[in-house]
């Protein structure tokens, strides 16, 4: 009966440590590809969260960097409140491909459909959206 505790044991304290022998070694890497390596980590989240909803605070988000490029259902956190969204097509702010106002007060709660490229800016303002994948309109 010890031996089978003391095996045990030794399984334990052993397993976690292979586990880790599997992760990539990133000692070496530079700086911008840690940024890089990141950045490619938090699309990946994104997408898998993405079923669930992923709740997107206000701010300025550039797709391909911060949010995925895709086609998204959009829900307003606090529908009493009011707020913005707007989808510029550059990170310079100077053509919108789409522009709303958000709340009740708009009669705005939720935006069917967005299509958001690479390379875009998401401007949230005054908010908070709630991101789902866009499965159709009768899904």
């Amino acid at each position: 009966m010890k031996r089978l505790i003391t095996i045990i044991l030794i399984l334990a304290v052993l397993l976690p440590a292979a586990a880790l022998a599997d992760l990539p070694d990133i000692s070496e890497l530079k700086p911008e590809e840690l940024l890089e390596l990141n950045r490619r980590i938090q699309i990946q989240l994104f997408g898998e969260k993405l079923a669930e909803g992923i709740d997107v605070p206000a701010s300025d988000y550039i797709v391909g960097e911060d949010i995925p490029a895709g086609t998204y259902r959009m829900t307003v956190k606090f529908p009493s409140s009011g707020g913005t969204l707007v989808v510029y097509e550059t990170s310079e702010k100077r053509k919108k491909t789409f522009n709303s106002s958000l709340g009740e007060f708009w009669g705005v709660v939720e935006i069917g459909k967005v299509e958001l490229e690479e390379g875009n800016l998401v401007h949230i303002h005054g908010n908070t959206l709630t991101f789902f994948p866009y499965t159709g309109l009768f899904n």
